[in-house]
């Protein structure tokens, strides 16, 4: 279904992110998470996949064919490029066309999916980002697609939808359709997949062989995160109220915070600083570990 050798890649804007080289390959039918934070490269990945980015090197093939958008690949990337002038249920119909799918139900049905059917009438332009991220994660889990490749199908949806995604994403495995998503936990990598590819910076450094072969997730008391940035005190306003961290503690321009995930921990740190409007200049982990203190 799909075959990743020797790949590499690189954002083509910033923050840049490097990816590889990774060899790999997934079955049809089958439901992958691609676990770790975007600097690690999955969303990079992710794009590749749907054949919106070119890899550097390497080769890549979905059916034995170069990666190219089709009516039978539905990709919904973190941050979704919506016609903003449609209605929600026009986009829908517009999109089954496209794809070439007949209208078997209503796009208020379609929505209800997620449980977000009065979304059917609003303008796509008056959505916030986290009813945008809903709609078009919406619109790939009610396609036809047989492949779905989903960026982080659990963060920053509308809160009603939450609670469904993974009851609509067993539904589409269970039916035979291949689902790739990315996520940054590895509890959710278990609890959404059959099977996962860990990623740390760019390279893939673990992967479950099958459903009996579960690497546990880490006993250890979590990981104390040293930030450095010149915005400090909008970030420590944003990093505050965030349950990602269990204490959060600031001294000029540096932050110290702790808690469970580090994985976990640095995306919520990227998407903090990205509504502080904050440039981070350091970030290092220590591990915390079991019954110790926090030095």
């Amino acid at each position: 279904m799909i075959q990743v050798t020797d790949l590499t890649g690189r954002t083509r804007h910033a923050p840049r992110v490097e990816l590889g080289p990774v060899s790999f390959s997934l079955d049809a039918g089958g439901s992958y998470a691609l676990v770790g934070a975007p600097a690690d490269g999955v969303d990079l990945l992710l794009a590749i996949l749907a054949g919106t980015i070119a890899p550097r090197k390497g080769a890549v093939s979905v059916r034995e064919a170069a990666p190219t958008p089709s009516a039978s690949v539905a990709y919904a990337p973190y941050t979704p490029d919506l016609p903003a002038v449609l209605d929600v249920d026009d986009f829908l119909r517009l999109a089954s066309r496209i794809r070439g799918e007949a209208e078997t139900s209503s796009p208020e049905d379609r929505l209800g999916v997620l449980g977000v059917a009065p979304l059917a009438r609003r303008r796509i332009g008056s959505l916030t980002f986290e009813e945008s991220r809903t709609v078009a994660l919406v619109e790939a889990l009610t396609s036809r697609a047989d492949l779905l490749l989903l960026a982080d199908p659990l963060v920053e949806l509308d809160p009603r939808a939450v609670s469904h995604v993974p009851t609509a994403l067993a539904a589409r495995a269970q039916g035979g359709t291949t689902l790739v998503l990315t996520t940054a936990s590895r509890h959710d990598a278990q609890a959404l997949c059959r099977d996962w590819l860990l990623f740390e910076r760019g390279k893939l450094t673990l992967r479950t062989a099958d459903d009996d072969e579960w690497m546990p997730v880490p006993t250890a008391a979590g990981a104390r995160l040293f930030i450095r940035s010149e915005g400090a005190r909008y970030l420590l306003a944003e990093l505050a109220g965030d349950p990602t961290f269990q204490t959060v503690q600031a001294d000029g321009a540096e932050l110290v915070v702790t808690g469970r995930d580090p994985v976990v921990m640095a995306t919520a740190v990227a998407t903090a600083a990205r509504r502080a409007n904050a440039e981070l200049d350091v970030l290092r982990f220590d591990p915390l570990e079991p019954g110790g203190r926090d030095r």
